[in-house]
């Protein structure tokens, strides 16, 4: 019955051994349903609304090369991310050292040291930490590129390159890049439909005619035994030497109405298939060994935790197998300029809406450029993205946490950006200052401006107050967006579904005008704030004499002017008659007091 600490922690301990066989998926996804579970209760109540959820790991993530990872709570990481984006500043995710206690049964100094680091990553303000050796680290994005000399690229050789999703968009544009750029002659494209998948047979041909022998196989790569059964069709006198999964499926909704079966729906097409591919291949001689994941992964989109922690789960299996000694790339990819089943159904205003987010496409050529110089970066992970990061600041917005390294907001946006509402009247006193009558619109102006900013509409009166949100585009991720911009403004805790829950954009107005609940400001009390605000920059020109002397000439010029804006002057009418009205007596006696 209490009030709730600041801070709720979340342990999640690592196995005390590497993680190895065929339960790792099934582990995965298990601690990804209880993490699920305590955080859609967590979003959901409304007395942890003044707390944060701190969730920790142990070994989760890399952050050196050749560490070992925790696979079964490194998705973790991806579905949280997602969930941050969504409920901002309700959850940070903290990554200790990993060890042989797990946490459990260490010395009490151990233990004390531990709650101190993990007060200082409290207290940083990061949303993402690892500690390692007592030492804090923050995940930030750098540029990289392949050494001059090329670097160790992998070669493909004579034997067979295994593509999974092969007769997908992307499956088929490496397809041909491989046997094109590359000179593979012995492909294995898999898919679930196989020779039944439209433009199958074409793509065959096709290769066929670039003299590349084909094989196209119908099989579920989530699927243990047909992975192995798959493997066992490889020719001898060309054994497999390179696997490249691309396959993966999505299902976008909020952390909020995630279930487990459509996390796990998303999830084994990408967990379960590449740990099969991994776990049966270790013990061959391959040269490359490539995941397709994405930045969804690392940036936490809104609307795809199911999708993020698939993508962390094989960024961590990369980590695993250099660990191991083992070929492994993860390639995060951003957004592609060639439509394919992961990006076939954005819109117009989801384009613009990723664009503004600095989320650019990749030209096909583009991206197997970067296909191909990322071998030689060495790196385990590599987010392979264009960034537009002068469409990031234009935005207004501060960046995530993982950009801050390569976007620099400029001092004075900073600034403001930190003040939040202290730099300048909030919107409750905004309000509150307003006739009655003028409320309603502002609320509406509100509404419809931040319609169409997350839309990508370029004046917010094209949005009409009656027309229904749904009919104008919005879905699970743009609802989110537009829950984030108006809880920010209003501060208010407003649900991740609110863009269904009001209708329309005058609905919506309403619903905020109630929970806002404004009082009525007296005339005094806008200048009043204001002036509150102004004492700390008062205060800090004291140093400066020149400065402080300019500011309280100014001040004093000011109170001079409220002064005798303050003083009323009696009406002539008035005067005229008080003076028609009045005694000698009284006229004399007037004279002598100005005398």
């Amino acid at each position: 019955g209490g009030a709730l600490p600041p801070v709720v922690v979340l342990p999640l301990h690592a196995a005390s051994a590497p993680a190895e066989g065929a339960a790792v998926p099934e582990a995965a996804r298990a601690a990804l349903h209880r993490v699920l579970a305590v955080v859609q209760e967590w979003v959901a109540d409304d007395r942890f609304a003044g707390s944060r959820l701190a969730v920790v790991t142990r070994g989760a993530v890399a952050t050196a090369a050749g560490q070992e990872t925790d696979l079964v709570h490194a998705p973790v990481w991806g579905l949280l991310r997602s969930a941050q984006t969504e409920s901002p500043d309700r959850i940070v995710l903290i990554d200790l050292d990993r060890d042989d206690r797990d946490g459990r049964d260490g010395k009490d100094s151990d233990k004390a040291d531990e709650a101190r680091h993990l007060a200082r990553a409290l207290d940083s303000g990061e949303p993402q930490l690892a500690l390692r050796e007592g030492e804090l680290l923050v995940p930030r994005l750098a540029r990289t590129a392949p050494p001059q000399d090329g670097g160790a690229a992998p070669g493909w050789g004579d034997g067979t390159v295994l593509v999974t999703g092969a007769t997908g968009a992307l499956g088929a544009v490496l397809a041909r890049h491989l046997v094109r750029q590359h000179g593979v002659r012995h492909l294995l494209l898999v898919s679930r439909r196989g020779a039944n998948a439209p433009g199958s047979a074409e793509l065959s041909a096709e290769l066929a005619g670039s003299g590349a022998e084909v094989t196209v196989a119908a099989c579920d790569v989530a699927d243990r035994d047909q992975v192995a059964a798959l493997l066992g069709t490889v020719p001898a006198e060309h054994p497999l030497t390179g696997v490249v999964h691309t396959a993966g499926v999505l299902d976008d909704t909020t952390v909020s109405s995630l279930t487990p079966e459509r996390l796990d729906a998303v999830l084994r097409p990408k967990t379960d298939a590449a740990w099969h591919l991994h776990e049966l291949t270790r013990d061959l001689d391959l040269s490359a060994f490539v995941l397709y994941s994405s930045v969804a992964g690392l940036l936490g989109t809104a609307g795809q935790a199911n999708y993020a922690a698939g993508n962390t789960f094989l960024d961590a299996l990369a980590a695993h197998r250099r660990a191991l000694g083992l070929p492994g790339t993860s390639l995060a990819w951003g957004l592609w300029a060639e439509a394919s089943a992961l990006s076939g159904h954005l819109s117009d205003a989801d384009l613009r809406r990723l664009a503004r987010s600095g989320l650019r496409p990749l030209s096909t050529d583009d991206a197997m450029e970067l296909f191909d110089a990322a071998p030689g970066t060495g790196e385990a992970l590599l987010a392979v993205t264009r960034l537009d990061s002068a469409a990031l600041r234009a935005s207004g917005e501060a960046p995530p946490a993982l950009l801050r390294g390569l976007v620099r907001t400029a001092p004075k946006r900073a600034a403001s950006l930190s003040a939040g509402a202290g730099s300048g009247p909030g919107l409750a006193e905004r309000l509150a200052a307003a006739r009655p009558a003028d409320r309603d619109v502002m609320l509406t102006d509100l509404v419809r401006g931040r319609v169409a900013a997350v839309l990508g509409h370029p004046d917010p009166t094209e949005i009409a107050p009656g027309r229904a949100l749904q009919e104008l585009g919005f879905d699970s991720l743009t609802a989110v967006e537009l829950r984030n911009q108006l809880a920010a403004e209003t501060g208010l805790r407003l649900p991740t579904t609110i863009a269904f829950d009001q209708p329309t954009p005058g609905a919506l107005a309403t619903y905020l005008r109630e929970r806002l609940a404004v009082d009525e400001m007296t005339a005094d009390e806008p200048l009043l704030a204001e002036l509150a605000r102004l004492r700390p920059a008062v205060e800090a020109a004291a140093g400066d004499a020149d400065a402080h002397g300019r500011i309280v000439t100014r001040l004093r010029e000011l109170l001079d002017a409220a002064d005798a804006v303050g003083r009323p002057a009696p009406a002539e009418d008035d005067t005229t008659r008080d003076l028609d009205a009045a005694t000698d007596e009284e006229l004399f006696a007037l004279l002598d007091e100005r005398e």
